[in-house]
């Protein structure tokens, strides 16, 4: 839902939950003492999908939400996504409906309250701790301490769909969509039993697509100061006046460049999936989105196939909206740069990590 759409009692609201931390940490102690929250299963099979913003993480979320096997985060879950099922027993007595809106990116995928969303960095920002400068985006490794609370927070997400399932239904299992998840991806894969999903698309499309939506945010950033600290309660700095780059990528990135031009956002890509190829040892899966728009049904078969779901192939595969085609126009593009965001895309394509290829692929 729009940050902008939300009254002042919404706003005051969202602040109350979000913002102090001794809340956060609150809500989270009360829906473990009070809700009765199902031990975290050894063996519960999390999906964790994640990738640089604007790369289709949104539309593999609404892939894999589609067969409901999973259970991930939604609308309805904000402000007190630290407590979802204390908040749902609270708000059952006020229920809350909408049409279909679009999401604030105005790129066309529409969302209501019970449309899945990537809020799970609430429980890391409120437990992870970090050693980050105000400039990036970072986190420590967590600890185990911070693992095993993380075990009982997807137990807690999961539990309020395992009560309507039949007897012997297998309860569903935690899905996130994160891009933040690229900072503990080392972390995330010492689970044997989860799986994640990194999405890369082409540099170019995707640095265009990301200036777009920074020049956007900007704009409305400074017409609605709440829908800046919202996103800053979200930690979402992918875009917008409080934009920050991940603090790994940082390194390899060229301080001339500002957020206002597209060979910074080139620059960024290709430091983030340098750093993913020079960790040639995380078990992931990498998924391409130019594969994914250009064969969908096959693609989803082979997503649903690595996962062992049994969902509707084709209505999934419907999802799959491919963006619209970019100009070819190179204009104010630093070819040297551009050259080596290509470079390391023909090295993701060639990784035997893909999950699926486009053999049709090229730059």
């Amino acid at each position: 839902m729009r940050s902008s759409s939300y009254g002042k009692l919404e706003q005051w609201l969202h602040w109350l939950a979000l913002e102090p931390a001794v809340v956060r940490q609150l809500a989270f102690d009360l829906e473990r003492s009070f809700v009765g929250t199902q031990p975290p299963s050894a063996a519960d099979g999390s999906v964790y999908v994640c990738g640089l913003a604007r790369s289709g993480t949104t539309m593999l979320l609404r892939i894999l939400d589609q067969p409901g096997d999973f259970q991930s985060l939604a609308y309805r879950d904000m402000p007190f996504v630290l407590a979802p099922n204390l908040w749902r027993r609270i708000t059952q007595y006020f229920p809350r409906s909408a049409a279909p809106a679009e999401r604030a990116h105005g790129d066309g995928i529409l969302v209501d309250f019970d449309s899945p969303e990537g809020f799970e960095e609430v429980f890391w920002r409120t437990f992870g701790g970090t050693a980050a400068p105000p400039y990036c985006v970072g986190c420590d490794d967590p600890s185990a301490e911070t693992l095993a609370a993380f075990a009982e927070y997807r137990a807690m997400v999961t539990q309020r769909s395992a009560a309507a399932n039949s007897p012997g239904q297998a309860r569903p299992r935690y899905l996130s969509k994160n891009n933040n998840n690229l900072l503990r991806l080392h972390s995330l894969s010492m689970d044997p039993t989860a799986t994640l999903l990194l999405v890369y698309r082409d540099p170019l499309s995707t640095a265009r697509s990301s200036l777009r939506q920074h020049q956007r945010f900007c704009a409305s950033q400074r017409l609605d100061p709440f829908s800046r600290r919202y996103m800053g309660w979200l930690s979402h700095h992918e875009f917008g006046l409080d934009h920050r780059p991940l603090c790994f990528a940082v390194s390899g990135m060229n301080p001339a460049y500002e957020p206002s031009s597209l060979d910074y956002w080139l620059d960024y890509w290709n430091a983030v999936y340098q750093h993913v190829l020079a960790q040639p040892g995380l078990r992931l899966h990498l998924l391409n989105h130019g594969a994914l728009c250009a064969d969908p049904a096959r693609s989803v078969q082979a997503l649903f196939e690595l996962l062992g779901v049994r969902g509707d192939v084709d209505a999934a595969a419907r999802l799959i909206v491919p963006p619209a085609a970019i100009s070819p126009d190179l204009d104010g593009v630093n070819h040297d740069l551009l050259g080596r965001a290509q470079a390391t895309h023909r090295a993701l394509l060639a990784s035997p990590k893909n999950l699926f290829r486009d053999s049709s692929a090229h730059e």
